[in-house]
C-alpha cells in the first residue's frame, strides 16, 4: 500500500488513519491530510469515499462491519465520545441482541444524530472509559452500571450480568467498587440487588428467568447450581434455600423431557426429599406474567414454616 501512495502523501495519510478506524475518516481530518472541501466532494461522487453519517466517511466500497458502525458512530458525535449502553455490552460480547440506534456518551450538549442515541452526562471520569479493538467504550463494568438504569426487561439486566461475569468481563465484587465510586447513578440500587448474594452461575435462560423472579420478590438469599450437605456429590440442584431447606428443579423442555432424564430427575427428588428437604419444580410457563403470582404463592409457602394443623379435642363418650 505505500508503494501505491508512495508518491501521493496525502492519499497514503488518508490510508494510514482509516486503516487505524476500522476504514474510517472524518472530515477534520480529511482536511488536515491537505483535502479541500470540494476535494471531498469529489472524492464521495467517485465513490472513493461513502458517507456514513455527517463529516464521517468509510473509504472504500466495502459493506461496513458492526465495529466499522460502532466506531462511525462515536466518531458522528465527536471529541471524547465513546460507545456505551447496549451497544458496549455488544461489542464487549455479553449483549447478542438487536443494537438500533447505537447507543453514544459524551460529557457535552449534542444535538441529536440519526441513527444514534446519545446520552449526555456532566461527567465522563477518565476511570469509566478504556478501549477495546480500536474503539472507545465504558469499561465494562460501567456499561453494566448505565444498564441498570436503562433497560426495561429485568430477565435482559439479569442475562447482561450473568453474560459479564461468565465471560470474565467483570465480577459482583468490581460491580460494587463501581457502585460505590457513583454513589448519585441512577443504576445503582438495581444493580446492588442485582449482585447482593453474588455471583449466579446459571446455566440456562430458565435459571436466569427463575433467578430474576426470586430476587424480583424479595425471596431470601439462595444458591445455585450446587450440592446439597449430607447428600452424595452427584445431586446437584438448581436452586438452594439453605435455610429453608428448600429446593427449586428448573425443568427446561429441553433437557427434562426425555425419558432418561425424567426417570433421572424422579430417583434425584427422592433422595432429596427422603432427607427432610422439599422440592418445587418450576418450567418456562410458571415465571411468565399469567402464572407469575401463583408461582409466588408456591415459592412462599414452601419457604414459610408450616402452620400447625388444628384438630377438634375427642369428644368424651
Amino acid at each position: 500500500m505505500a508503494d501505491v501512495y508512495a508518491d501521493n502523501p496525502k492519499e497514503l495519510q488518508v490510508s494510514r488513519i482509516a486503516a487505524r478506524q476500522h476504514g474510517l475518516i472524518t472530515t477534520g481530518q480529511l482536511l488536515a491530510c491537505g483535502l479541500t472541501p470540494s476535494g471531498i466532494t469529489d472524492r464521495v461522487k467517485q465513490g472513493r469515499l461513502v458517507r456514513v453519517h455527517r463529516g464521517v466517511y468509510f473509504v472504500g466500497s466495502a459493506p461496513l462491519s458492526r465495529d466499522a458502525r460502532f466506531h462511525a458512530a462515536v466518531l458522528a458525535v465527536g471529541e471524547n465520545a465513546v460507545l456505551s449502553h447496549i451497544a458496549a455490552a455488544a461489542l464487549w460480547g455479553f449483549w447478542n441482541g438487536q443494537v438500533d440506534p447505537i447507543d453514544v456518551t459524551v460529557a457535552r450538549d449534542v444535538r441529536p444524530r440519526p441513527g444514534i442515541r446519545v446520552h449526555c452526562v456532566n461527567e465522563l471520569p477518565r476511570a469509566d472509559i478504556t478501549r477495546w479493538r480500536g474503539i472507545p467504550v465504558t469499561t465494562p463494568a460501567h456499561t453494566v452500571l448505565d444498564l441498570a438504569a436503562t433497560l426495561s426487561s429485568d430477565h435482559a439486566f439479569s442475562r447482561v450480568v450473568h453474560e459479564a461475569e461468565v465471560q470474565g468481563r467483570t465480577h459482583p465484587e468490581r460491580l460494587r467498587l463501581e457502585i460505590a465510586r457513583h454513589p448519585t447513578h441512577h443504576g445503582r440500587a438495581r444493580l446492588a440487588a442485582e449482585i447482593a448474594d453474588g455471583p449466579k452461575p446459571a446455566r440456562s435462560d430458565l435459571e436466569v428467568r427463575i433467578s430474576s423472579f426470586l430476587r424480583r420478590h424479595d425471596f431470601p438469599p439462595f444458591l445455585m447450581n450446587t450440592t446439597v450437605p449430607g447428600l452424595p456429590t452427584w445431586i446437584e440442584v438448581d436452586f438452594l434455600f439453605p435455610g429453608q431447606r428448600v429446593v427449586i428443579e428448573a425443568d427446561g423442555a429441553r433437557f427434562h423431557d426425555t425419558k432418561r432424564r425424567r426417570a433421572s430427575d424422579r430417583r434425584k427428588q427422592a433422595v432429596i426429599e427422603a432427607a427432610g428437604l422439599q422440592v418445587i419444580r418450576l418450567r418456562h410457563e410458571d415465571v411468565e406474567p399469567a402464572l407469575e403470582q401463583q408461582t409466588r404463592a408456591r415459592v412462599t409457602n414452601a419457604l414459610s414454616p408450616p402452620a400447625p394443623i388444628r384438630t377438634e379435642a375427642p369428644r368424651a363418650r
